[in-house]
C-alpha cells in the first residue's frame, strides 16, 4: 500500500515537472494577443512607436529603444512643436479680437454714450464667445475621443493581465485583479468620458453670463462646480488605487503561500523530484516576472503616448487664454479678460479629467508589476 501511494506520489510530481517545463517554455515570449493590443492603438499612435514595439516577439527591444533619453526627448520635442503651431494660431486670434475690442472701446467712450458702451461691451463678449467656443468644442471632441481610444485599449488590455498573473500562479490575484481593472474601466467610461462634456459646457455657459453681465456673480457656482468635480474624480481614483493595492497584495501572499507549501511538499515527500520541480518553478518565475515586467511597461508606454499629445495640447491652450486675459486686462478689456480666464480654467478641468483617467490606469499597472510571482 505504501509503495502503490509512493508511486501514485512520484507520478504526479513527474506531470506537475513536465507541465512547468511546458510552462517554462511558454514563458519566455509574449502571448499572442499583446499584437491585438498594438492593433487597437490609433494609428497616430502607432507612426510614433518602433516597429518593434508592436511586435509580440521583439517588444522587450523596442521598450529599449522607447525608454532612452534620446528617444523621449525627440518624441516630446516634436509634440510641442505640433501644440504650439495650433497655439500660436489660437493667441493670434484672440488677440486680434481684444485688440479690436478695445480700439472700439476707445471709440464708443469718445461718443460718452452709456446704452451704446452696454451694447458694445455685450457684442463684443459674444464675438469673443462665439470665437472660442468653436475651438473648445474641438478640444472636447478630442478628449472624447482620447477617453474612448484609452477604454478600447484597457479592454483589450486587461484580459492578458490575468493570463500574465496567472502564468505566474497567481491564480486568485488574476481574477480580483481583472475584475478591478475592469472597474477602473467603467469609472472612466460613466464618470469621466460621460461626464467632461456637460461639466465644461455649463461652466462655458456660466463664463459668458458673468463676463456679460457681472451684476449675476456667478464666479462662485463656477468655483464650486470645478471644486466640486475634481474632488469627486481624485476620490474615486484613489480609492479604485487603494482597494486594488490592498487586494494584490492580500491574493498575491495567499498565492505565494500556496505555491510554497506546494513546493515543500514535493520536496519532502520526494526529494529528488521535488527539488526539480523547485528548480523548474524558479526558472518558470522568472520568466513570469521578465513577462509580466515587459508587458507592465509596455502598458504604462502606451497609456502615455496616447494621452501626452492631448495633455499638451490642452495645456499649451491653458497658457494662451491665460496670457490673452492679462493682454485683455492691460487694454482695458475687463469683461473680455473675465471670460479668457474663465476658459482658462475650463482647460483646467479638461486637465484633470484627462490626467486623472491617465494616471488611475497608470497606477494600476505599476502595482500589476510590482505583485509577486506566487511560484518564485
Amino acid at each position: 500500500m505504501k509503495n502503490a501511494v509512493k508511486i501514485f506520489i512520484f507520478f504526479i510530481a513527474f506531470m506537475l515537472l513536465s507541465g512547468f517545463c511546458v510552462g517554462a517554455e511558454s514563458a519566455a515570449s509574449m502571448p499572442d494577443e499583446f499584437g491585438e493590443i498594438a492593433g487597437s492603438l490609433p494609428d497616430g499612435v502607432r507612426d510614433s512607436l518602433p516597429d518593434e514595439m508592436l511586435d509580440p516577439e521583439h517588444v522587450h527591444e523596442g521598450l529599449s529603444e522607447v525608454l532612452s533619453v534620446e528617444y523621449i526627448f525627440e518624441y516630446l520635442g516634436d509634440r510641442l512643436q505640433d501644440g504650439l503651431s495650433s497655439a500660436l494660431r489660437l493667441a493670434c486670434i484672440l488677440i486680434g479680437l481684444v485688440i479690436i475690442s478695445a480700439l472700439a472701446r476707445a471709440l464708443v467712450l469718445s461718443v460718452e454714450s452709456p446704452a451704446l458702451g452696454s451694447s458694445f461691451r455685450m457684442c463684443s463678449s459674444l464675438a469673443l464667445f462665439s470665437a472660442v467656443i468653436g475651438i473648445e468644442i474641438s478640444q472636447l471632441e478630442r478628449i472624447a475621443e482620447l477617453l474612448d481610444s484609452l477604454n478600447e485599449l484597457m479592454g483589450s488590455m486587461i484580459p492578458v493581465t490575468g493570463v500574465i498573473w496567472a502564468m505566474g500562479g497567481n491564480v486568485s490575484t488574476a481574477s480580483t485583479g481583472s475584475a478591478t481593472l475592469y472597474v477602473f474601466l467603467s469609472i472612466c467610461e460613466s464618470l469621466c468620458a460621460k461626464t467632461v462634456l456637460p461639466v465644461c459646457l455649463i461652466l462655458t455657459v456660466v463664463a459668458l453670463s458673468t463676463a456679460i453681465s457681472p451684476d449675476l456673480r456667478l464666479g462662485g457656482v463656477s468655483g464650486a462646480v470645478k471644486k466640486t468635480y475634481n474632488f469627486v474624480l481624485g476620490l474615486v481614483m484613489t480609492l479604485l488605487v487603494s482597494v486594488l493595492g490592498l487586494q494584490t497584495t492580500l491574493t498575491s501572499s495567499a498565492d505565494g503561500i500556496g505555491a510554497k507549501t506546494a513546493k515543500l511538499v514535493s520536496s519532502t515527500v520526494i526529494p529528488i523530484v521535488g527539488g526539480s520541480v523547485g528548480d523548474t518553478l524558479r526558472s518558470v518565475a522568472g520568466s513570469a516576472q521578465y513577462i509580466k515586467s515587459v508587458f507592465g511597461i509596455s502598458a504604462i508606454v502606451f497609456i502615455l503616448f496616447l494621452v501626452l499629445p492631448t495633455l499638451i495640447s490642452i495645456l499649451l491652450s491653458r497658457a494662451v487664454f491665460v496670457l490673452t486675459g492679462g493682454v485683455a486686462d492691460m487694454l482695458g478689456c475687463d469683461q473680455e479678460s473675465r471670460l479668457l480666464g474663465e476658459i482658462g480654467n475650463i482647460y483646467g478641468c479638461m486637465l484633470g479629467v484627462v490626467s486623472m483617467s491617465a494616471v488611475m490606469f497608470i497606477l494600476g499597472f505599476a502595482i500589476f508589476v510590482k505583485s509577486a510571482v506566487a511560484i518564485a
